[in-house]
């Protein structure tokens, strides 16, 4: 798929000069008109640019007009989106943390909760994310948006399955252009480390008129990445037990493409059609050499220094890819039937998720091919090493050799294949029917608001693969010429980081080509089959069938506006899968179902004409994956064991409160401070019980007393946080300085839950604080932005204890943004991310013991933005 890469990007670039091509047809058009001819006037043009505090104006009057408690950005007035895609935006909120992936803002964590609590949509339609549910924000461009709101309490008319947050992305809409529109954004600039290039094309054509409008937007986004990376092991006394150097080359690649038709035949009937697909390709070769410190012939290691003869070293080489794809598509209406507003919309959206990570592990085998170092690891998590080859005395002992500033990256006596396969795809279909009338009841003006909705999902995967190949041994058995080291070049590794040894890249690429022709080889004689990789209790087949339905009144008067409503879900599950015993593999289908309501209230009260306070009871959910819901399982009737997934596994359950305080205090300024706390139920926990029933008996075996490990519901858990928030261009100083302006935002967060096995613990992604603050100024034709975003150190995985535990180090991130406003049409812009060259810290249960480091260095990105 990755081939498809050059293709996309010329047809994007074809696209975007037709657009410029029909932009300039049009206004040649318009110039064909007859015109009464005057004579010229000189006039001076003043060109403003303000996208940062009309954005900031509009996403106020979002956040104060919604019933519920939301944070927005909005387009400005010209339809420019401030930043480049909904990841950018979002991380700008208060009490949203961006999870980065090698420097990249990707998935969000609203209120410090894991990132499944966290569900998107597009235009009100709920879209499952193509990684296991979790949706990748940096794949929606800003070509696509005109707003990004996230709800932090759900209303009644809203699908429950976002436990922390809903994040709904407003396409552009055509009819609220005049006549016809183009928008051009078009970037090139620089990555420090690897010298590798970043490249954006986006482009959008609209055409509005009193009753039909369209709109095309096509979206290309690529970048070639050298990421730097250190991982480390340690024993009981804090002693290194292995280091593992690696360089990454990354070529990744957003692309997203969008069109949508709207149809007004007049002021009661609304019609809209749109498509959007958005797809992520990352090919990543990967260069990693481990020394196995633990392993060696003779020696010592302590925490900081160690002398070690005969480390026997691993080589790790891959030519890989990750893709995933979104494929959204809606038919709608809107209409009005005497009192009532009716609204109906058709969704089917596909996502597919593959990954192919085909790595070639070397082994050494021959004790003269080892290494023999010193190490200085003062630095935790930069290890300082020296190497030396590894003799042999007249006694038969190892002994240190000669000092070497390469690392012996031919020297391996045994290549296996360790082949990683992922393959996923859901299909899913939407039914939405909502009814809306306005009523009177006493003094209060009220809207009622009903309605129902079908979700049928189907998520399929052929399997998940990890399996070993002895490709080398096995290859020349049959006379293949299987010789990897002719792939190791001279290019030292580009990096800044100071490890004391000189390594250099595979050519992956090549290496890949001879893996490839390796495996047919041994196909064709019978030794390897491909299909036997996948093991079948990996693959599943889950059917998840939703039926809901909602009722709600607002009412409003005077200073009050009340919102009481529930929603009622019907679950309905089909898992099929296999069951694998070591011998035979046998069919397997589960079915549960569940039924919930989620009851909210919702009250507003207008203290003042500038002072709003809101409190809400909420409810929500958070559903399991589609892979925790699997029915296949594989099992050891000699061991009494059983490994697989849940189909029973439950929702995961929120009730809570949210209170807030809000004052618009001048135009396009609030200052605010909000509280909330979720009590959660079900929270699902990867652990081990007992299987309880009879669903894997057969041919007589009862198994039902085998243990089990599975996913599973733990204790109850809660959630809760402060957030504070102020924005405000600061129109009140003296010019030139009224230019300036501000916002900020801090969350203080509070979450954890009980394990299965009675351990307190942190939710995974829950940092205590959250800060994000921007300071700007916009005057004369400039507006720069510098952005500062800062989180302190959160839990990313869970061990069985807590000194076990896996932690990010707090990160910040400091980008600065700077655009130009030449005309009213055309502007230039520059970003320069990461300014500090922060690296990211990974550890293992204290700040000691860091096991991982990554650098990025700093990214650059010069262009051009053009509206017709």
């Amino acid at each position: 798929m990755l081939a498809t890469q050059p293709l996309f990007k010329k047809c994007t670039l074809a696209a975007l000069c037709a657009a410029v091509c029909s932009g300039t047809i049009a206004a040649e058009g318009d110039e064909q008109q007859p015109q009464k001819i005057v004579a010229p006037v000189m006039e001076e043009v003043l060109v403003s640019a303000s996208p940062i505090a009309d954005s900031q104006a509009q996403s106020i009057a979002l956040q104060r007009d919604a019933v519920n408690v939301v944070s927005a950005i909005a387009a400005d007035d010209i339809g420019r989106f401030p930043d480049h895609t909904a990841a950018a935006a979002l991380a700008r909120l208060p009490a949203v943390a961006v999870q980065r992936d090698q420097g990249q803002p990707r998935y969000i964590q609203v209120r410090g909760a894991p990132a499944r609590w966290t569900t998107v949509s597009f235009d009100g339609i709920n879209v499952i994310g193509a990684e296991e549910r979790v949706f990748r924000f940096d794949s929606v461009p800003a070509a696509v948006m005109d707003s990004v709101e996230v709800s932090k309490t759900l209303t009644p008319s809203m699908s429950s399955e976002a436990l922390a947050g809903r994040v709904d992305i407003h396409t552009y809409s055509p009819l609220e252009s005049d006549g016809f529109s183009v928008d051009l954004d078009l970037g090139y600039g620089p990555m420090e480390l690897g010298d590798g290039d970043q490249e954006r094309y986006a482009g959008r054509l609209a055409w509005g008129g009193d009753t039909f409008g369209a709109v095309v937007a096509l979206s290309t986004f690529s970048m070639e990445q050298v990421t730097d990376n250190n991982e480390i092991g340690y024993d009981e006394n804090d002693a290194p037990t292995f280091f593992d150097f690696r360089s990454y080359k990354l070529e990744r690649e957003t692309n997203s493409a969008m069109a949508k038709f709207e149809y007004a035949p007049n002021e009661a009937h609304h019609f809209v059609l749109s498509s959007l697909y958005t797809e992520f390709l990352d090919h990543e070769q990967r260069n990693m050499y481990v020394l196995s410190l633990e392993d060696a012939i003779a020696g010592s290691r302590g925490p900081d220094a160690g002398e070690l003869i005969g480390v026997p070293v691993e080589g790790w080489l891959q030519d890989g890819n990750y893709e995933n794809s979104t494929f959204t598509n809606t038919l709608g209406g809107d209409h009005f039937a005497g009192e009532w507003e009716i609204n109906w919309r058709l969704n089917y959206t596909q996502t597919e998720s593959n990954v192919e990570l085909p790595i070639i592990l070397r082994n050494q085998t021959d004790p003269l091919e080892f290494a023999s170092l010193t190490y200085d690891h003062t630095d935790r998590g930069f290890p300082q090493v020296q190497l030396y080859s590894t003799e042999f005395n007249e006694q038969g002992m190892p002994v240190m050799g000669e000092a070497s500033s390469s690392l012996n990256q031919t020297g391996f006596g045994f290549d296996g294949l360790v082949n990683y396969l992922i393959n996923s795809e859901t299909d899913a279909y939407t039914a939405k029917l909502d009814f809306t009338r306005a009523w009177t009841m006493g003094a209060a003006d009220s809207e009622l608001k009903f309605g129902v909705q079908y979700d049928d999902r189907e998520a399929t995967s052929p399997g998940s693969s990890s399996a070993f190949v002895a490709v080398g041994p096995m290859a020349q058995a049959i006379g293949f010429d299987w010789n990897p080291n002719q792939y190791v070049t001279d290019e030292s590794w580009d990096t800044d980081f100071d490890r004391g040894v000189d390594i250099t890249y595979v050519d992956n690429a090549g290496l890949r080509n001879e893996l490839d022709s390796a495996l047919a080889a041994l196909t064709d004689a019978g030794l390897v089959n491909p299909d036997e990789f996948i093991s079948p209790d990996s693959s599943y087949q889950v059917n998840e069938k939703v039926a809901s339905a909602y009722l709600m009144n607002t009412w409003t008067w005077d200073r009050h506006q009340i919102l009481v409503g529930a929603r009622i879900e019907q679950t309905d599950l089909t898992s099929e899968g296999f069951l694998n015993d070591g011998t035979s593999t046998t069919p397997i289908t589960l079915d549960s179902d569940e039924l919930q309501v989620y009851p909210s209230i919702h009250w507003n009260f207008e203290v003042t004409d500038d002072l709003k306070y809101r409190l809400a009871l909420v409810t929500g959910s958070s559903r399991p994956t589609f892979n925790q819901m699997r029915a296949g399982a594989s099992l050891s009737d000699a061991g009494a064991t059983v490994s697989g997934g849940n189909p029973e596994v439950e929702n995961e359950f929120a009730k809570g409160v949210d209170t807030s305080l809000e004052w618009y205090f001048a135009d396009a300024a609030v200052a605010s401070i909000g509280a909330f706390y979720r009590d959660v139920d079900n929270v699902l926990f990867d652990s081990v019980t007992i299987v309880g029933d009879d669903r894997y008996n057969s041919d007589g075996m009862d198994r039902s007393d085998y243990e089990y490990q599975t996913t599973l519901n733990g204790d109850d858990g809660k959630l809760a946080g402060v957030e504070l928030a102020y924005q405000q261009q600061w129109s009140f100083l003296p010019e030139p300085f009224d230019g300036f302006g501000m916002q900020a935002n801090v969350a203080f967060l509070d979450g954890e839950f009980t394990t299965p096995d009675g351990r307190t613990t942190a939710f995974p992604g829950t940092s205590d604080q959250v800060i994000n603050s921007s300071l700007y100024y916009e005057n004369f034709g400039w507006s720069v932005r510098l952005n500062w975003q800062w989180r302190d150190a959160w839990l990313d995985d869970i061990s069985p204890d807590a000194d076990g535990d896996y932690y990010w180090q707090d990160t910040e991130r400091l980008d600065l943004s700077i655009r130009y406003q030449i005309t009213e049409a055309i502007g230039l812009y520059a970003d320069i991310n990461n300014l500090t060259d922060e690296t990211g810290i990974r550890y293992q249960g204290n700040e000691s013991r860091p096991v991982e480091i990554e650098g990025f260095g700093k990214r650059y990105l010069f262009g051009v933005r053009a509206s017709f």
